[in-house]
């Protein structure tokens, strides 16, 4: 069966999925208006988010359902796809995912590695994370405040003013509008159950981050920054710090910053090293100018990750063809492929 979001019913059927099986760190944003939605014809419970561009079906992340059903629900899906000529893909998908796909005949791409931090037993103590302490220090210092802002409860007007002239400056300076498929936007109009941590001085925002529920983890994705184009010293290190304090009160077991892309020079295939490269130069550019001149990895690092997860592209074909780089392109930013494409 297929749908697309179209009344709050439907909406409502796949949070509840989400909710019960939500495990992939972008998941909570199948909810997206891009997205059609495979739910099993056999009775599997769960639900398959993707969208498809040049014939190329690409899953958004795991299939949300039992890990059990995984390897069922995926030949639904394939065999669902393979019926209309559709190329069978997966975008970012994690390890436990990779392992069942890689099974099930299709073959995997490592895009990068994700940070997990354990937030009831992160410490930043010791020579380690000096230059971190140091770097929360100076946001102090600059009399840095961070607070959870939630619109559903109450609006601010000059806040969200605020917020939305940072968000435009970023799309100024990445030269297109704000991403899709798997990656969101401050979304104020519409917050549903997303989180908003501000960074603030006399009531002015510095910045502020996006995050998103993992459901099965008890874990939150941040998902995006905005902050000034000249930032205060340590107030990136500062609103992250703050934010992973304000989690952990609340119960939260684990949070993550996203995936850390990799390098493509130890891959040998031409379009695999392709892929690499172009896929996830969205996920550098889509965090804006206070990461350009750090490399992501460190910056993630710096944190002291728990641990690194694995994150892969899977398709179904021996062989990778260009299209999957184009469906993926026009999947996260149909409005710059033009220029991605030609760089």
């Amino acid at each position: 069966m297929v749908t697309k979001i179209v009344n709050t019913d439907d909406k409502r059927r796949v949070l509840e999925e989400l909710r019960r099986f939500g495990y992939q760190s972008q998941s909570y944003h199948i909810l997206g208006e891009d997205k059609c939605f495979f739910f099993s014809p056999s009775g599997i419970s769960g639900v398959i988010a993707y969208v498809v561009h040049a014939k190329v079906a690409l899953g958004a992340g795991d299939p949300v359902c039992e890990p059990s059903d995984l390897p069922a629900f995926i030949n639904e899906f394939s065999s669902f796809c393979h019926s209309r000529g559709w190329r069978c893909c997966f975008q970012s998908v994690t390890e436990r995912c990779h392992d069942v796909l890689v099974d099930l005949g299709f073959s995997g791409i490592k895009i990068g590695e994700e940070p997990i931090y354990d937030l009831g037993n992160i410490s930043w103590d010791g020579g380690r994370f000096r230059g971190l302490r140091k770097d929360i220090r100076r946001g102090k210092k600059h009399g840095l405040t961070v607070v959870e802002y939630c619109p559903l409860s109450e609006r601010k007007s000059d806040w969200e003013t605020q917020m939305e002239e940072l968000s435009a400056n970023w799309e100024k300076f990445k030269g297109s509008g704000e991403f899709a498929f798997l990656l969101g936007g401050p979304d104020l109009p519409d917050p549903g159950e997303r989180k908003y941590f501000l960074a603030l001085i006399d009531d002015r925002v510095e910045a502020f981050v996006v995050c998103t529920p993992i459901y099965a983890r008890n874990g939150i994705y941040f998902d995006l920054m905005r902050r000034k184009e000249r930032p205060l010293s340590g107030t990136s290190q500062f609103l992250i710090s703050e934010s992973f304090r304000l989690l952990r009160e609340q119960g939260y077991e684990m949070a993550t910053l996203g995936t850390a892309p990799l390098s493509n020079q130890h891959v040998d295939d031409p379009a695999k090293s392709l892929i690499i490269g172009r896929a996830l130069d969205l996920a550098y550019g889509r965090l804006g100018s206070f990461h350009r001149y750090k490399p992501i990895h460190e910056f993630k690092n710096q944190f002291g990750p728990t641990s690194w997860e694995n994150r892969y592209l899977a398709y179904g074909s021996p062989d990778f063809s260009p299209i999957i780089l184009y469906a993926l392109l026009k999947a996260y930013d149909p409005s710059g492929i033009t220029g991605k494409l030609s760089r």
